[in-house]
C-alpha cells in the first residue's frame, strides 16, 4: 500500500526527523487503518471509525511541519490548528524535547484534523481547542493509537493542549532548516 498522507519536515531537529519518518512508515501500513476501523465510535463524530479510516487511507495530503515558539513556554501547549491551511502542522518548539512516539501522536492528531477539513461534510474533530475531556474524539484517540503502535505499546502518554492564537497575532517562527 502506498500512503497518500505524507509528513514533510525539512528542519534539522533529530526528534522531528525521526517522528516524521515513523509516521510516514505507519501511514504506509494497512494495519494502522485496520486498527482505526476496529475502534469504538468517537465522541463528537458523525462518521464511523471505518469511514474515517477509509478517508485517511484515500487522502492525498502533504503535511508540513512548521515550528514556532509559544508565548508561554511553561504551559503544556503542543501546537495550534491552522484553519486556513490544515496541511501545516504548527508545533511548539518548547515541547519537542519529548519521546518521539509522543511527537508522532501530535503529527497523526493533526493529520486527522486535515483529513476532516478536506471532508467537511463529516465531522470528527474535538470541538474547541481544549483537549480536556476529549480523549475519545477521533484526533485524540487515533493519535494515541499511533503513539502505541510506534512505541510498540511502551508509550507513556503525555496529554497536551492546543495553543489559542488571538486574531492578528503571529508566533515567532523557528527557521533552522535545510536549504
Amino acid at each position: 500500500m502506498t500512503n497518500a498522507i505524507r509528513i514533510i519536515y525539512t528542519g534539522l531537529r533529530p526528534s522531528l526527523l525521526k517522528a516524521a519518518d515513523n509516521v510516514n512508515e505507519l501511514l504506509a501500513t494497512e494495519e494502522f487503518y485496520n486498527n482505526i476501523a476496529c475502534l469504538n465510535n468517537f465522541d463528537l463524530a458523525d462518521a464511523s471509525p471505518q469511514l474515517i479510516a477509509d478517508l485517511m487511507r484515500k487522502a492525498s495530503i502533504d503535511m508540513t511541519i512548521d515550528l514556532y515558539y509559544a508565548f508561554n513556554p511553561i504551559k503544556n501547549i503542543d501546537s495550534y490548528d491552522d484553519l486556513a491551511d490544515p496541511s501545516v502542522i504548527h508545533m511548539n518548539i518548547w515541547k519537542i524535547d519529548r519521546p518521539v512516539a509522543s511527537i508522532c501522536n501530535a503529527l497523526i492528531h493533526s493529520c486527522v484534523h486535515a483529513v476532516n477539513a478536506y471532508h467537511n461534510k463529516y465531522y470528527f474533530g474535538h470541538g474547541d481547542m481544549s483537549l480536556k475531556g476529549k480523549e475519545n474524539t477521533a484526533p485524540c484517540k487515533i493519535g494515541v493509537l499511533a503513539e502505541q503502535m510506534i512505541s510498540k505499546g511502551m508509550a507513556a502518554y503525555i496529554p497536551f493542549e492546543h495553543d489559542i492564537l488571538t486574531s492578528g497575532v503571529k508566533p515567532i517562527k523557528d527557521y533552522l532548516k535545510f536549504d
